[in-house]
Order: C-alpha cells, then sequence, then structure tokens
C-alpha cells in the first residue's frame, strides 16, 4: 500500500501533544489557585489547534496529512513519526472538546487541586499521543502513560470504593496491553527475520505478507487489547466499576476519549493489518457485538445508579462501533467512526448530568430523585437533548452513526443487523427510564422532596459551558451529515484497502 504525505509548515500536532505537558509543568510551580485558568486556557488552545487542522484538512484524496518524522534511535529503526487522517484527526479533535469540558466542569474541585489538574493535562498529552502517532514504540508508550493519570484519577478524586475500581482498570487495562506489545514484537521481530529490516513504523508493518496463521495469531494478540479497553463483552465489567467510582470529569474523559481507544485500534490496525483474519473473524465480532449491544442493554434496564446505568449503555453503544468495522464495507466503517465521535458527544453530556444531579440532590439512586425538571428546566432540557441523542432519535448525531454502522451490517448479515436494530428499543427503554425516574414522576414527591428540590439552583456558568457544545455538535452532526461523512470517506476506503483487493 503506497500512502501520500502532507506536511505543513508548523508542527501543529506535536505542539498539540506539548502544550498540555508544558501547562503541567508550570503548573507545579504556580499557585494553586491557578490551576484552573492554565488548565482551561492550554485546553482551549489544543481545542483551537485540532479545530484548524479540522477546518483545513484535504478530503478529496487519501493521505497523511500534518506529517512530521524525526530520527530517534536509526539503529533499530525506531522514529518520533506523527501525522493525521480523517480517523485520527476526528478523534483527536473529540479528545480535545472533551478536555475542555471537563476542565471547565471541574471549576468545584477543592481537593489537591494543582495535581487533578496536572494528571488531567499529563492523561489529555497521552490521548492525543495515541490518536496521531505512527511508530508503534511511540504508540505503546503513549498507550501505557494514559494509565497512570486516569489510575489516580480515579483512586485520589473518585468515590468510597475508589482503591477497588481504580486497581481493578489498570489491571484490566495493563493486562490487555501485554498482549498487545507481544503482537507488535511479533511482528518487528518477523519482519527482521524475512525482509531484513528494522522498523516500527505503522508503514512498513502493514506491508507484510504474513502468513494466515502468522495473521490469526496476531489478530488475536493485538484484539484481545484493543478488545480490553472498548470495552467488548466479556471484558466489560472494570468499566461500570471505575464510572462509578470516578470523579464527572473523570468519566466524561473514560466514556468520551479512552473507550475509543480499543475501538481505534480494531479501525487502525486489525482491519489493514490483518485482512485476512479479520474476514475469518467476522462472525466471531459479530457474536461478540450483538452480544455487548443486547446483554449490556439489558443489564442497563436493571440499575438504579445512575452512573452505572450510563457505563452499560456505553458498552452497548460501543457493540454498534463493532458490528459497524467488522461488516468490512465503507458504510460500515463511516458509521462505526461516526458512532464513536456521537457517543464521545453523547456519553460526556449523560455524565455531566449525572454530575449535575449528584451535586444538588448529592445521591446517584434514581429511587431517591423524581420531579426535578419543574425546578431545574434548562438543565432538564439539555438533558433530554443529550439523552434523545444516545438514543439515536433523527436530527441528532446517534442516529447518523448507528444507521449507517447498521446499513454496512445489513449488507453483510441481515440476522445480525435485524438483532442489532431490534435492541434499539431496549436502549430507548433505559434512557427514557432514566430521564423519567430522574426529572419526571413529580406527583409522587412528598413534601419535605418538593420543598427540598424548590431550593435547587439551576445550572451554573460553567456547567452551561460544559454543556453547550456538546449538545450544539450533537444538532451539528445529525443536522449535517454529509461533511462528516466526506470527510472520512477516503479513510474508510484506504483502512479496507487490502480486504477489497486493492
Amino acid at each position: 500500500m503506497t500512502v501520500e504525505f502532507s506536511s505543513y509548515s508548523f508542527p501543529i500536532i506535536t505542539v498539540s501533544i506539548l502544550i498540555p505537558l508544558i501547562a503541567a509543568i508550570i503548573l507545579a510551580f504556580l499557585n494553586e489557585k491557578l490551576a484552573k485558568p492554565v488548565s482551561i486556557i492550554a485546553s482551549i488552545i489544543v481545542f483551537i489547534l485540532s479545530s484548524v487542522m479540522l477546518l483545513a484538512y484535504d478530503y478529496s484524496s487519501y493521505k497523511i496529512q500534518f506529517y512530521e518524522k524525526y530520527t530517534w534511535i536509526p539503529q533499530f529503526g525506531i522514529n518520533y513519526e506523527v501525522g493525521v487522517d480523517a480517523l485520527g484527526l476526528t478523534m483527536v479533535w473529540l479528545t480535545a472538546l472533551s478536555f475542555v469540558v471537563a476542565f471547565v466542569w471541574s471549576t468545584n474541585i477543592k481537593h489537591r487541586v494543582k495535581e487533578y489538574f496536572v494528571s488531567f493535562l499529563v492523561l489529555e498529552a497521552a490521548c492525543i499521543g495515541v490518536f496521531v502517532v505512527w511508530d508503534m514504540v511511540f504508540f505503546y508508550i503513549f498507550w501505557e502513560a494514559m494509565l497512570i493519570p486516569m489510575f489516580l484519577i480515579i483512586g485520589i478524586w473518585g468515590y468510597a470504593q475508589r482503591i477497588f475500581a481504580a486497581t481493578k482498570f489498570f489491571i484490566y487495562t495493563f493486562f490487555g496491553s501485554l498482549f498487545l506489545l507481544i503482537g507488535v514484537v511479533g511482528m518487528y521481530v518477523y519482519q527482521y527475520f524475512h525482509y531484513g529490516v528494522l522498523s516500527t513504523s505503522y508503514f512498513d508493518l502493514i506491508n507484510l505478507d504474513l502468513p494466515f496463521n502468522l495473521e490469526v495469531i496476531f489478530f488475536l494478540l493485538l484484539a484481545l487489547g484493543f478488545a480490553i479497553k472498548v470495552p467488548m463483552w466479556p471484558f466489560h465489567t472494570w468499566l461500570p466499576d471505575a464510572h462509578v467510582q470516578a470523579p464527572t470529569a473523570g468519566s466524561v474523559i473514560l466514556a468520551a476519549v479512552l473507550l475509543k481507544m480499543g475501538t481505534y485500534g480494531f479501525v487502525r490496525f486489525s482491519l489493514p493489518w490483518f485482512p485476512n483474519a479479520s474476514e475469518y473473524f467476522v462472525p466471531v465480532m459479530f457474536t461478540l457485538g450483538v452480544i455487548a449491544i443486547i446483554y449490556t442493554a439489558m443489564m442497563a434496564i436493571a440499575q438504579t445508579h445512575i452512573k452505572r446505568l450510563i457505563a452499560y449503555s456505553s458498552v452497548s453503544h460501543m457493540g454498534f462501533v463493532t458490528i459497524g468495522t467488522f461488516a468490512l464495507n465503507v458504510d460500515g466503517i463511516n458509521g462505526a467512526i461516526i458512532t464513536m465521535i456521537s457517543h464521545g458527544l453523547t456519553s460526556a453530556a449523560l455524565f455531566l448530568a449525572a454530575g449535575f444531579i449528584y451535586e444538588r440532590a448529592h445521591t446517584y439512586e434514581m429511587k431517591e430523585l423524581g420531579g426535578m425538571a419543574k425546578f431545574v428546566p434548562v438543565f432538564a432540557t439539555l438533558f433530554m437533548i443529550s439523552a434523545m441523542a444516545s438514543v439515536g432519535l433523527p436530527g441528532l448525531s446517534g442516529f447518523v452513526g448507528e444507521f449507517l454502522a447498521l446499513l454496512g451490517t445489513f449488507k453483510v448479515s441481515i440476522f445480525f443487523a435485524a438483532l442489532a436494530g431490534l435492541s434499539l428499543i431496549v436502549g430507548a427503554g433505559y434512557t427514557l427510564w432514566l430521564y423519567k425516574k430522574t426529572m419526571f414522576e413529580e406527583e409522587l414527591l412528598t413534601e419535605k422532596k418538593i420543598h427540598q428540590w424548590k431550593q435547587l439552583k439551576d445550572m451554573t456558568a460553567s456547567e452551561w459551558l460544559s454543556f453547550l457544545p456538546l449538545v450544539i455538535f450533537m444538532f451539528v452532526i445529525g443536522l449535517y451529515p454529509t461533511w462528516w461523512i466526506n470527510l472520512i470517506q477516503k479513510t474508510s476506503e484506504a483502512i479496507l484497502y487490502k480486504i477489497v483487493g486493492g
């Protein structure tokens, strides 16, 4: 596969990675009161840079744009190599937006404030690195680097069982990462013994002509690492615990960004590197994807804890990304990528809604809530829009991605498409149940609860500023999906290049 590269006069990607790191270092020498504004400013700058790249990106043909390459360890073929196609760029943009939202929301943090914002800044740099780097050594460094700050965010600023949840998150994801490392090292060694070349570049490894048996082995090794990160059923059990115990901003980043690393891995590596194995495992991946959609949707219905319900819904939505990816056609890949973007927006908004409710009512239990819409109408409206986008209401972002993912799946298997499509009813059920139990049922409120709700304050400025961009882009993608589909079309075709016989 021949790939074209396009450089930019300004090292915009490297700067996007360095800004959060430099801000984190600066915070170490500043007064704690400056931690919030410095972090917010740094995240806004990164978001502006990502938006500039998004608007300047040339989607008329497939090429790696804003490309940079610097030699690091030439003896082993290791270089600092970064750039973006539409897949990486949309994930960088989503990451930058999510961190702006998380920082603006976190203005109420009072415990170890400096350390809190430093952790998030380091996490942002690592997340961006994962989506832009093309050298597998640097990819693994960024992939592992994000574990430490997220472990600290859950373990220090989380709730009662935060240590258990943080430890479980770390063990699961680190375990998966080891298999990812073994797979990449195996390909590196194979390349040396069969081609006499030492290179950790993605573009060299993609051109390996692997025997089918080795493709299967390497596919399974990488798939395990990606599946745990998604997380796919049955590797999903760490996620509800992590979400329940994480602070609100931590849940936002976990759902909007970190889960996308697993699905990104399948699209970026599994399909182009192992085309034959990818086709071979389509029935398995479809089965696991549909089980995730249906099983975790049923689990979500059974929840009474708001964050646990949203966590299970995330696993269910990632099932649509899985089946879209392994439909192995352009519609499916387009649907998978747009679903990743949409889920990033909707899940972030839903976790902000959960955080809003907790800060007002000091509980996540739905049985202790109800009837709030009348007293906080602005929040109730934004919460409703976010819930409808998550359900897949036409006109909002969730509909576009899931429709395309199902369309791609339908072209391959009517049976699996029908199962996944019918499960949307269950998704609507638990989402409407969540909204009904928290916002409606005012007639069931006691006089004491009504008096308590009358004291509630609607959204503050920081909460408004956190919610609004997410809701705006739900409408932007939902009402004008053509631009986004055109943006990713050539990238989806390039990802499928070897599978469709290129």
